[in-house]
């Protein structure tokens, strides 16, 4: 039977944009507390920046459970070297693409292409494709159903946020709670399309300002501001945030 998270947080280790007391930069992590087991989404660029702010948000990496890639690039991998430090051979399920940097460290990928389910009412929407600077990239986001709905959490978006969310729909067969991550310089259509599927949308990381802008001033209803150190529970009372 599915059990639904009745509560669950979103703690951010790091964003663009900075917190009085915490380290920041060019980057994008979330630590989701599931209540009974803890995860990581994404690693930020540099160990560096992990470790000083999982320490001074009182977050023991050494507990997770597992991790989760939304893609292969260095602003998401990188604090990985810290992870694996603390937590040797941690299972951290990716897209497609080159893992051996991963197992140099001592951590274990799984590679994901097609949706799956990593835990009951868990999921990856499974790996899309889009072109970055020439190159194919594989991309996927995570998906959590909590009592309000599901949540999706996004790396970049590179195959489009709107388009990582119908996915998560198809998974679920609901509309979404809660989307947020990085939605790479989206346009307004796809904002448009994404406010039609979900209830909160929280652009973050490589969204840009004019994204920000365009949700909070079209979607003011929707529009989660989020930063680094940023904590979003969902639960029965709705979505509480602190900063």
């Amino acid at each position: 039977m599915s059990r639904l998270y009745q509560k669950i947080s979103l703690l951010i280790l790091d964003d663009n944009v900075g917190s009085p007391g915490l380290l920041n930069e060019w980057g994008w992590s979330v630590y989701i507390d599931f209540s009974n087991y803890k995860v990581l989404f994404d690693a930020d660029t540099s160990p560096q920046v992990i470790k000083y702010n999982s320490s001074k948000l009182g977050v023991d990496l050494g507990g997770l459970e597992w991790g989760f890639l939304s893609h292969h690039h260095r602003d998401h991998s990188g604090g990985f070297e810290y992870v694996a430090l603390v937590k040797p051979g941690l299972t951290v399920y990716v897209p497609p693409g080159d893992t051996s940097y991963l197992e140099r460290i001592g951590l274990t990928p799984i590679v994901v292409e097609e949706p799956y389910r990593i835990r009951e009412d868990v999921w990856s929407t499974g790996s899309l494709n889009a072109y970055y600077r020439s190159d194919l990239l594989w991309e996927h986001g995570l998906v959590v159903k909590t009592s309000q709905g599901p949540v999706l959490i996004v790396g970049c978006s590179h195959p489009g946020v709107d388009v990582l969310a119908e996915k998560a729909y198809e998974v679920t067969g609901e509309k979404l709670y809660l989307v947020i991550g990085g939605f790479h310089a989206p346009s307004r259509e796809e904002l448009d399309r994404l406010a039609e599927l979900t209830r909160y949308i929280a652009p973050t990381h490589c969204s840009g300002d004019d994204a920000k802008r365009y949700v909070e001033r079209n979607y003011s209803d929707k529009y989660v501001k989020v930063k680094t150190g940023s904590n979003i529970v969902i639960s029965s009372k709705g979505l509480e945030i602190t900063y």
